[in-house]
């Protein structure tokens, strides 16, 4: 009630904003009415997206749902990381979450810096577009390294790998497919490693990790054909073991 009274007094002469981390339960009908300037959400008053049946919020065409200058000083110039790239610093869950979340927002801005750069015939504001981009990419990796933050599917990192692919930087790109790719395997050798009642009850596990690996591979087919052929001959022999042990997609 006092967000609701806030903006009927406010006049619009101030901004008013909703943490990216309050959760959409709590937005007021609000969300589609935000636009993102880092971990904070701006209230417009006018609509940047519209919600589906599935309750997703879907960007209208023509509008955007980040203000990419505005959010780019914030996380270029303002936000303090806290140590977290220290060598060797333990980061427990909780804080582990936060770092993904991070992570998810930043690759957001480098998405939509891209997709700036991609509508623009303005040679110049294409490559600021671009380099801007692939700062943002090194921000992520210099400030929430995956040494301490390892790169997750939750912490988007397969868009970061694409963002990558897409500036250019294929060598970093492939980076973060291995390191994606090597985790599920790991999850997928530890549960078909298991006795019969255990592997059962963990069938739900490993389609997760099939959907994962899928991910990856067609992420990786638009920028190295050979890697995603690698990888395809590889998921194709964890999904027969996989049936082979009685395991169904159903």
């Amino acid at each position: 009630l006092m967000m609701l009274e806030m903006l009927a007094n406010a006049n619009w002469e101030r901004p008013i904003y909703v943490a990216t981390t309050v959760g959409q339960e709590n937005f007021m009908n609000l969300g589609e009415f935000f636009v993102n300037e880092g971990l904070t959400n701006r209230i417009t008053p006018f609509r940047t997206a519209v919600t589906n049946s599935y309750g997703d919020l879907v960007p209208l065409p023509g509008m955007k749902q980040i203000d990419t200058d505005k959010m780019y000083d914030n996380v270029m110039e303002r936000y303090k990381f806290g140590g977290v790239k220290t060598k060797g610093i333990y980061l427990d869950e909780t804080v582990l979450r936060m770092c993904y979340t991070h992570r998810r927002y930043l690759v957001d801005l480098a998405q939509a810096l891209i997709s700036e750069a991609n509508q623009t015939d303005d040679e110049g504001l294409k490559a600021e577009k671009y380099t801007k981009a692939a700062k943002v990419l090194e921000k992520i990796d210099t400030e929430l390294p995956a040494e301490n933050v390892p790169h997750d599917y939750m912490s988007r990192s397969i868009d970061q790998a694409s963002c990558y692919a897409q500036l250019g930087m294929k060598e970093q790109a492939q980076l973060i497919f291995d390191q994606l790719w090597l985790k599920s395997c790991q999850y997928m050798d530890f549960y078909l490693s298991l006795n019969d009642p255990m592997f059962k009850s963990n069938t739900n596990g490993c389609r997760t990790q099939f959907y994962i690996m899928q991910r990856i591979n067609d992420a990786a087919e638009t920028y190295a054909p050979e890697l995603a052929n690698s990888y395809a001959q590889t998921l194709q022999g964890y999904i027969s073991a996989y049936m082979g042990r009685g395991g169904s997609f159903q």
